[in-house]
Protein backbone atom coordinates (compact mmCIF):
# COMPACT_ATOMS: atom_id res chain seq x y z
CA UNK A 1 0.00 0.00 0.00
CA UNK A 2 1.04 3.76 -0.43
CA UNK A 3 2.69 5.17 2.85
CA UNK A 4 0.89 7.94 3.55
CA UNK A 5 3.17 9.46 6.98
CA UNK A 6 3.56 13.08 6.39
CA UNK A 7 7.40 13.93 5.16
CA UNK A 8 7.92 17.42 5.46
CA UNK A 9 10.97 17.47 7.92
CA UNK A 10 11.43 21.21 8.53
CA UNK A 11 15.41 21.08 9.64
CA UNK A 12 15.90 20.58 5.66
CA UNK A 13 14.10 23.42 4.82
CA UNK A 14 17.07 25.39 6.82
CA UNK A 15 19.73 22.99 5.36
CA UNK A 16 18.26 23.94 1.34
CA UNK A 17 18.32 27.79 2.58
CA UNK A 18 22.46 27.56 3.95
CA UNK A 19 22.89 25.48 0.40
CA UNK A 20 21.56 28.54 -1.43
CA UNK A 21 23.45 30.87 0.96
CA UNK A 22 26.50 29.37 0.01
CA UNK A 23 25.98 29.11 -3.70
CA UNK A 24 24.94 32.87 -4.48
CA UNK A 25 28.11 34.30 -2.88
CA UNK A 26 30.31 31.54 -4.85
CA UNK A 27 29.48 33.06 -8.11
CA UNK A 28 29.58 36.78 -7.40
CA UNK A 29 32.83 36.68 -8.53
CA UNK A 30 31.84 36.92 -12.32
CA UNK A 31 30.69 40.30 -11.17
CA UNK A 32 33.11 41.33 -8.43
CA UNK A 33 36.99 39.34 -8.89
CA UNK A 34 38.68 38.19 -5.93
CA UNK A 35 39.74 40.81 -3.69
CA UNK A 36 43.09 41.41 -1.66
CA UNK A 37 42.79 43.42 1.30
CA UNK A 38 41.41 43.12 4.99
CA UNK A 39 38.47 41.62 3.01
CA UNK A 40 40.36 38.77 1.46
CA UNK A 41 39.47 36.29 3.55
CA UNK A 42 35.76 36.64 2.19
CA UNK A 43 37.51 35.29 -1.20
CA UNK A 44 38.29 32.33 0.04
CA UNK A 45 34.75 31.49 2.10
CA UNK A 46 33.19 32.27 -1.62
CA UNK A 47 35.18 30.10 -3.60
CA UNK A 48 34.30 27.58 -0.88
CA UNK A 49 30.65 28.28 -1.36
CA UNK A 50 30.85 25.53 -4.63
CA UNK A 51 29.78 23.29 -1.49
CA UNK A 52 26.35 24.02 -1.41
CA UNK A 53 25.83 22.47 -4.59
CA UNK A 54 27.12 19.22 -3.17
CA UNK A 55 24.28 20.31 -0.42
CA UNK A 56 21.99 20.44 -2.71
CA UNK A 57 22.77 16.94 -4.33
CA UNK A 58 22.23 15.18 -1.19
CA UNK A 59 19.20 16.79 -0.14
CA UNK A 60 17.52 16.18 -3.64
CA UNK A 61 18.39 12.13 -3.01
CA UNK A 62 17.07 12.26 -0.23
CA UNK A 63 13.93 13.46 -0.75
CA UNK A 64 13.51 12.11 -4.19
CA UNK A 65 14.64 8.40 -2.95
CA UNK A 66 12.13 8.61 0.02
CA UNK A 67 8.94 9.47 -2.01
CA UNK A 68 9.75 7.11 -4.73
CA UNK A 69 10.40 4.41 -1.90
CA UNK A 70 7.56 5.04 0.27
CA UNK A 71 5.48 4.79 -3.13
CA UNK A 72 6.93 1.71 -5.11
CA UNK A 73 3.43 0.36 -5.48
CA UNK A 74 1.18 3.17 -6.24
CA UNK A 75 -0.84 2.57 -9.56
CA UNK A 76 0.39 6.04 -10.75
CA UNK A 77 4.39 5.49 -9.96
CA UNK A 78 6.40 6.25 -12.87
CA UNK A 79 3.06 8.74 -14.27
CA UNK A 80 2.65 10.30 -11.06
CA UNK A 81 6.44 10.71 -10.21
CA UNK A 82 7.56 12.29 -13.53
CA UNK A 83 4.64 14.48 -13.73
CA UNK A 84 5.39 16.04 -10.46
CA UNK A 85 8.36 16.65 -11.31
CA UNK A 86 8.19 18.57 -14.37
CA UNK A 87 5.61 20.37 -12.94
CA UNK A 88 7.90 21.78 -10.38
CA UNK A 89 11.08 21.83 -12.57
CA UNK A 90 9.43 22.59 -15.99
CA UNK A 91 7.19 25.57 -15.74
CA UNK A 92 10.07 28.05 -14.18
CA UNK A 93 12.77 26.88 -16.34
CA UNK A 94 10.53 27.90 -19.23
CA UNK A 95 9.81 31.58 -17.15
CA UNK A 96 13.45 32.00 -16.89
CA UNK A 97 14.32 30.92 -20.73
CA UNK A 98 11.84 33.64 -22.31
CA UNK A 99 13.21 36.38 -19.65
CA UNK A 100 16.62 35.63 -20.82
CA UNK A 101 15.85 35.70 -24.18
CA UNK A 102 13.75 38.73 -23.96
CA UNK A 103 17.13 40.46 -21.89
CA UNK A 104 19.19 39.21 -24.59
CA UNK A 105 17.26 40.75 -27.27
CA UNK A 106 16.76 44.03 -25.25
CA UNK A 107 20.62 44.53 -24.28
CA UNK A 108 21.22 44.07 -28.19
CA UNK A 109 19.21 46.48 -29.14
CA UNK A 110 20.46 48.63 -26.64
CA UNK A 111 24.56 48.03 -28.20
CA UNK A 112 25.82 46.09 -25.21
CA UNK A 113 27.24 42.49 -26.62
CA UNK A 114 25.51 39.85 -25.48
CA UNK A 115 26.04 36.47 -26.93
CA UNK A 116 22.75 35.29 -29.37
CA UNK A 117 21.71 31.74 -28.46
CA UNK A 118 19.37 30.14 -30.42
CA UNK A 119 16.10 28.98 -28.37
CA UNK A 120 16.25 25.38 -29.20
CA UNK A 121 19.56 25.36 -27.48
CA UNK A 122 18.33 26.97 -24.50
CA UNK A 123 15.15 23.83 -24.22
CA UNK A 124 17.78 21.19 -25.04
CA UNK A 125 20.52 22.57 -22.37
CA UNK A 126 18.09 21.72 -19.31
CA UNK A 127 19.10 18.16 -20.12
CA UNK A 128 22.69 17.91 -21.16
CA UNK A 129 24.74 21.23 -20.29
CA UNK A 130 26.29 19.48 -17.73
CA UNK A 131 28.48 17.40 -20.42
CA UNK A 132 28.41 20.06 -23.36
CA UNK A 133 30.06 23.12 -20.69
CA UNK A 134 33.36 21.41 -20.03
CA UNK A 135 33.31 21.28 -23.64
CA UNK A 136 33.22 24.63 -24.51
CA UNK A 137 29.58 24.19 -25.14
CA UNK A 138 27.95 26.24 -22.88
CA UNK A 139 24.69 28.42 -23.00
CA UNK A 140 25.51 32.08 -22.09
CA UNK A 141 22.73 33.04 -19.64
CA UNK A 142 22.46 30.11 -17.86
CA UNK A 143 25.74 28.55 -16.47
CA UNK A 144 24.24 27.33 -13.08
CA UNK A 145 22.01 25.46 -14.97
CA UNK A 146 24.67 22.29 -15.14
CA UNK A 147 23.15 21.24 -11.97
CA UNK A 148 19.80 20.93 -13.02
CA UNK A 149 20.42 19.00 -15.72
CA UNK A 150 22.33 16.47 -13.10
CA UNK A 151 19.12 15.99 -11.14
CA UNK A 152 16.95 16.01 -14.56
CA UNK A 153 19.06 12.84 -15.30
CA UNK A 154 18.82 11.46 -11.71
CA UNK A 155 15.03 11.85 -12.03
CA UNK A 156 14.64 10.08 -15.16
CA UNK A 157 16.52 6.85 -14.16
CA UNK A 158 16.31 6.57 -10.32
CA UNK A 159 12.39 5.85 -10.46
CA UNK A 160 13.62 2.32 -12.65
CA UNK A 161 16.37 2.24 -10.20
CA UNK A 162 14.14 2.03 -6.89
CA UNK A 163 11.40 -0.05 -8.41
CA UNK A 164 13.44 -2.81 -9.84
CA UNK A 165 16.06 -3.53 -6.81
CA UNK A 166 13.87 -2.31 -4.25
CA UNK A 167 15.01 -4.71 -1.39
CA UNK A 168 18.89 -3.93 -2.65
CA UNK A 169 18.53 -0.54 -2.50
CA UNK A 170 20.92 -0.06 0.04
CA UNK A 171 23.61 -1.97 -1.75
CA UNK A 172 22.82 -0.38 -5.00
CA UNK A 173 23.61 3.35 -3.42
CA UNK A 174 26.79 2.07 -1.82
CA UNK A 175 28.18 0.39 -5.14
CA UNK A 176 27.44 3.57 -7.11
CA UNK A 177 29.24 5.78 -4.34
CA UNK A 178 32.06 3.81 -4.70
CA UNK A 179 32.15 3.90 -8.44
CA UNK A 180 31.62 7.65 -8.69
CA UNK A 181 35.09 7.87 -6.75
CA UNK A 182 36.71 5.55 -8.99
CA UNK A 183 35.82 6.98 -12.08
CA UNK A 184 37.09 10.64 -10.99
CA UNK A 185 39.74 8.95 -9.84
CA UNK A 186 40.06 7.40 -13.23
CA UNK A 187 39.10 10.27 -15.67
CA UNK A 188 41.87 12.56 -13.67
CA UNK A 189 44.35 9.94 -14.77
CA UNK A 190 43.32 10.25 -18.07
CA UNK A 191 43.61 13.73 -18.10
CA UNK A 192 40.16 14.89 -18.15
CA UNK A 193 39.98 18.87 -17.18
CA UNK A 194 38.84 19.63 -13.63
CA UNK A 195 35.25 21.28 -14.78
CA UNK A 196 34.52 17.31 -16.39
CA UNK A 197 35.09 16.35 -13.17
CA UNK A 198 33.04 18.45 -11.61
CA UNK A 199 29.86 18.80 -13.71
CA UNK A 200 29.63 14.94 -15.21
CA UNK A 201 26.64 13.21 -14.13
CA UNK A 202 28.67 9.94 -13.60
CA UNK A 203 31.19 11.79 -11.47
CA UNK A 204 28.55 13.14 -9.32
CA UNK A 205 26.25 10.37 -8.64
CA UNK A 206 27.61 9.16 -5.41
CA UNK A 207 25.99 12.60 -3.48
CA UNK A 208 22.99 11.96 -4.75
CA UNK A 209 23.55 7.98 -3.72
CA UNK A 210 24.38 9.53 -0.30
CA UNK A 211 21.44 11.08 -0.18
CA UNK A 212 19.32 7.86 -0.90
CA UNK A 213 21.66 5.96 1.62
CA UNK A 214 19.93 8.39 3.89
CA UNK A 215 16.61 7.82 3.14
CA UNK A 216 16.90 4.33 3.41
CA UNK A 217 18.29 4.72 6.69
CA UNK A 218 15.12 6.83 7.87
CA UNK A 219 12.89 4.34 6.22
CA UNK A 220 14.74 1.90 8.91
CA UNK A 221 14.23 4.27 11.79
CA UNK A 222 10.59 4.35 10.52
CA UNK A 223 9.64 0.58 10.63
CA UNK A 224 11.71 0.19 14.04
CA UNK A 225 9.83 3.14 15.50
CA UNK A 226 13.48 4.50 17.05
CA UNK A 227 14.26 7.84 16.35
CA UNK A 228 18.22 7.87 17.10
CA UNK A 229 19.92 10.86 19.14
CA UNK A 230 20.70 13.42 16.27
CA UNK A 231 24.15 14.27 18.15
CA UNK A 232 26.13 11.15 16.76
CA UNK A 233 25.22 12.04 13.23
CA UNK A 234 25.88 15.72 13.04
CA UNK A 235 29.60 15.48 14.86
CA UNK A 236 30.08 12.44 12.83
CA UNK A 237 29.25 14.50 9.69
CA UNK A 238 31.38 17.55 10.89
CA UNK A 239 34.19 15.10 11.45
CA UNK A 240 34.43 13.46 8.18
CA UNK A 241 34.12 17.61 6.70
CA UNK A 242 37.61 18.20 8.78
CA UNK A 243 39.12 14.88 7.49
CA UNK A 244 38.29 15.91 3.77
CA UNK A 245 39.81 19.73 4.57
CA UNK A 246 42.83 18.29 5.79
CA UNK A 247 43.32 15.87 2.53
CA UNK A 248 42.04 18.77 0.30
CA UNK A 249 43.80 21.76 1.85
CA UNK A 250 40.27 23.26 2.70
CA UNK A 251 38.62 21.89 -0.63
CA UNK A 252 40.79 23.96 -2.52
CA UNK A 253 38.53 24.48 -6.26
CA UNK A 254 39.78 21.85 -8.75
CA UNK A 255 42.48 20.17 -6.99
CA UNK A 256 42.95 16.71 -7.44
CA UNK A 257 42.31 15.69 -3.62
CA UNK A 258 39.28 17.85 -3.56
CA UNK A 259 37.62 16.07 -6.40
CA UNK A 260 38.71 12.78 -5.17
CA UNK A 261 38.88 12.11 -1.81
CA UNK A 262 37.11 15.61 -1.01
CA UNK A 263 34.05 15.26 -3.12
CA UNK A 264 33.83 12.10 -1.13
CA UNK A 265 33.97 13.18 2.05
CA UNK A 266 31.65 16.15 1.93
CA UNK A 267 29.37 13.76 0.25
CA UNK A 268 29.27 11.68 3.57
CA UNK A 269 29.51 14.75 6.02
CA UNK A 270 26.17 16.14 4.03
CA UNK A 271 24.57 12.55 4.44
CA UNK A 272 25.46 12.45 8.11
CA UNK A 273 24.23 15.79 8.78
CA UNK A 274 21.29 15.68 7.05
CA UNK A 275 20.42 12.34 9.11
CA UNK A 276 21.10 14.51 12.49
CA UNK A 277 18.78 16.87 11.11
CA UNK A 278 16.19 14.43 10.24
CA UNK A 279 16.33 12.48 13.77
CA UNK A 280 16.20 16.28 15.68
CA UNK A 281 12.68 16.64 13.41
CA UNK A 282 11.05 13.07 14.27
CA UNK A 283 12.66 13.96 17.69
CA UNK A 284 9.45 14.76 20.38
CA UNK A 285 12.09 17.43 22.13
CA UNK A 286 13.90 19.60 19.64
CA UNK A 287 17.70 20.52 20.40
CA UNK A 288 18.26 23.47 20.92
CA UNK A 289 21.29 23.87 18.56
CA UNK A 290 19.64 22.67 15.52
CA UNK A 291 16.34 24.89 15.66
CA UNK A 292 18.40 27.53 14.00
CA UNK A 293 17.39 24.78 11.00
CA UNK A 294 13.66 25.49 11.61
CA UNK A 295 13.96 29.40 11.80
CA UNK A 296 11.27 30.58 9.62
CA UNK A 297 13.86 33.14 7.89
CA UNK A 298 16.10 30.10 7.17
CA UNK A 299 13.21 28.10 6.45
CA UNK A 300 12.09 30.85 3.74
CA UNK A 301 15.11 30.86 2.01
CA UNK A 302 15.07 27.35 1.25
CA UNK A 303 11.33 27.49 0.04
CA UNK A 304 12.36 30.17 -2.13
CA UNK A 305 15.40 28.45 -3.07
CA UNK A 306 15.22 26.96 -6.89
CA UNK A 307 13.79 30.25 -7.66
CA UNK A 308 16.83 32.07 -6.33
CA UNK A 309 19.02 30.35 -8.22
CA UNK A 310 17.46 30.36 -11.62
CA UNK A 311 17.39 33.78 -11.37
CA UNK A 312 20.69 34.82 -8.75
CA UNK A 313 22.87 34.36 -11.96
CA UNK A 314 20.73 36.82 -13.89
CA UNK A 315 21.88 39.91 -11.76
CA UNK A 316 25.59 38.61 -11.77
CA UNK A 317 25.27 38.49 -15.64
CA UNK A 318 22.70 40.73 -17.10
CA UNK A 319 22.72 43.39 -14.81
CA UNK A 320 26.30 43.29 -13.86
CA UNK A 321 27.18 46.75 -14.50
CA UNK A 322 24.50 47.85 -12.06
CA UNK A 323 25.36 45.29 -9.38
CA UNK A 324 29.63 47.20 -10.04
CA UNK A 325 28.20 50.20 -9.31
CA UNK A 326 26.07 50.21 -6.43
CA UNK A 327 29.13 47.93 -4.77
CA UNK A 328 31.89 49.88 -6.14
CA UNK A 329 31.57 52.50 -3.28
CA UNK A 330 32.17 50.05 -0.43
CA UNK A 331 35.90 49.46 -1.53
CA UNK A 332 37.14 46.27 -0.30
CA UNK A 333 34.21 45.08 1.16
CA UNK A 334 32.62 45.47 -2.32
CA UNK A 335 32.78 41.98 -2.80
CA UNK A 336 30.56 41.70 0.34
CA UNK A 337 28.32 43.91 -0.43
CA UNK A 338 27.74 42.90 -4.17
CA UNK A 339 26.94 39.16 -2.42
CA UNK A 340 24.60 40.79 0.06
CA UNK A 341 23.08 42.31 -3.04
CA UNK A 342 22.89 39.38 -4.54
CA UNK A 343 20.96 37.30 -1.91
CA UNK A 344 18.51 39.67 -1.39
CA UNK A 345 17.74 40.44 -4.90
CA UNK A 346 17.33 36.95 -5.51
CA UNK A 347 15.35 36.10 -2.43
CA UNK A 348 13.11 39.10 -3.64
CA UNK A 349 12.56 37.54 -7.08
CA UNK A 350 11.99 33.47 -5.50
CA UNK A 351 9.43 35.06 -3.43
CA UNK A 352 7.89 36.44 -5.88
CA UNK A 353 8.01 33.75 -8.39
CA UNK A 354 7.12 30.99 -5.68
CA UNK A 355 4.23 33.00 -5.06
CA UNK A 356 2.73 34.74 -7.37
CA UNK A 357 3.42 31.27 -9.86
CA UNK A 358 5.41 28.10 -8.92
CA UNK A 359 2.98 27.51 -6.07
CA UNK A 360 0.29 26.81 -8.52
CA UNK A 361 1.90 24.27 -10.23
CA UNK A 362 2.99 22.39 -7.29
CA UNK A 363 -0.34 22.91 -6.03
CA UNK A 364 -1.42 20.75 -9.18
CA UNK A 365 0.76 18.00 -8.38
CA UNK A 366 -0.72 17.53 -4.65
CA UNK A 367 -3.96 17.52 -6.67
CA UNK A 368 -3.86 15.14 -9.39
CA UNK A 369 -1.00 13.27 -9.35
CA UNK A 370 -0.26 12.20 -5.83
CA UNK A 371 0.38 8.31 -5.25
CA UNK A 372 -2.53 6.66 -5.71
CA UNK A 373 -3.37 2.74 -3.85
CA UNK A 374 -2.26 -0.09 -6.35
CA UNK A 375 -5.43 -1.44 -8.43
CA UNK A 376 -7.60 -4.01 -6.38
CA UNK A 377 -7.30 -7.92 -7.87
Amino acid sequence: MVDRIPRHYPCLDGLRGLAILLVIPHNTDITVPVLHGPFAFFTVLVDRGWVGVELFFVLSGFLITEQLYRSRHASNYFGGFYARRVLRIVPLFVAAVVLALVLMKVLASRGHAVAQTPGWVLWFGLLVVNWTEPLGRGIPGFPQFWSLAVEEQFYLLWPVVVRAFASRLLAVTIGISAAALGLRMLMLALGANSDMVYMWTISRMDALAFGAMAALIVQRWRDRGDVPSPWPWVAGGVGIALVGALLSRLYVTGTWPTQTAGFTCLGLACMLILLGAVANDLSPRQRRPLRVLRSRLLASVGRYSYGMYVFHMFFAIFAAAWVKRIAAPFGDARMVACALLMVALSYALGFLSYHLYEKHFLRLGRRYFAPREPAAT
